[in-house]
């Protein structure tokens, strides 16, 4: 039987090691036009709210949140308005 701290690292392990998977179907939908920017905030704000109890997953997710601007500035151009908000 695990206690929560073995749960929580389990969890924080899985969602680094989803975070670059995350990123790439996040800008994927943003760049083929199925997904805002306003909606990929809403996603991760939701993701964030799902570990409350793991800052280490939380982080992970912020990662996301500030690496998705310069991701879509690298795929869709700097004078992008998505690319810069």
């Amino acid at each position: 039987m695990s206690t929560d701290a073995e749960r929580i690292a389990i969890l924080e392990a899985r969602v680094e090691a989803l975070s670059a998977t995350i990123k790439t179907v996040l800008t994927t939908l943003v760049l083929r036009g199925t997904l805002t920017k306003p909606a990929v905030d809403a996603i991760l704000r939701e993701a964030e709210s799902l570990f409350p109890q793991a800052p280490a997953a939380r982080a992970q997710i912020q990662t996301v949140r500030d690496d998705l601007p310069g991701v879509l500035r690298a795929a869709m151009g700097a004078s992008t308005p998505l690319a810069n908000a």
